[in-house]
């Protein structure tokens, strides 16, 4: 039972956090605009945060879970042979919590703060290769540029934008390369 209302409340928090970045800077967020906007006291915060940091790292975690839920659905090659189902699986992930995760991403106040979610991504697709997979520099640029390209596209793009056309091409170039 407890558990549940825990996660209802670090929900909570982590909504009015995402709302708030839609209106102004991370520098600009205090505890207080935080508690007020989620309906909760300054010590239920604290329960959960031990500042406002910490609770942006909190949603990058977050983030970072769901993602790794999307790639234990796939096998290390099949990120690039099956892309097209790869790149919806993640875009759906983003689309359901698109509330709270687009903030986050489009957020130039977090910029470093996406950058390491784009490099514990990155590890997290490379862990799924085999060893001398996981070495070879290739592979390792390859992974960090598809990573980086989702993410980068993500913050750029809307969805209604991102039609199953488009989809398709990207993953043919991936496939391909990008010369065909």
């Amino acid at each position: 039972m407890g558990d549940r209302r825990i996660k209802k409340t670090r929900d909570s928090i982590q909504l009015a956090f995402a709302k708030l970045l839609t209106e102004k800077s991370m520098k600009d967020i205090t505890v207080k605009n935080l508690c007020e906007t989620a309906n909760i006291n300054k010590s239920t915060f604290y329960l959960h945060y031990t500042d406002i940091y910490d609770c942006a790292d909190c949603l990058r975690d977050t983030i970072i879970d769901e993602f790794c839920v999307v790639i234990d659905q796939f096998e290390f090659e099949d990120i690039i042979d099956k892309f097209d189902i790869f790149l919806v699986s993640l875009i759906n992930m983003f689309e359901k919590n698109r509330a709270l995760y687009m903030p986050f991403l489009k957020s130039p106040s977090l910029a470093s703060s996406s950058c390491k979610m784009k490099q514990l991504m990155i590890e997290k697709v490379l862990d799924k290769a085999t060893c001398m997979n996981r070495e070879n520099m290739t592979h390792r640029l390859t992974v960090s540029f598809i990573i980086s390209g989702l993410i980068s596209l993500l913050e750029q793009y809307e969805f209604a934008e991102i039609e199953s056309q488009t989809i398709s091409a990207l993953a043919y170039k991936v496939k391909n390369g990008f010369a065909s």
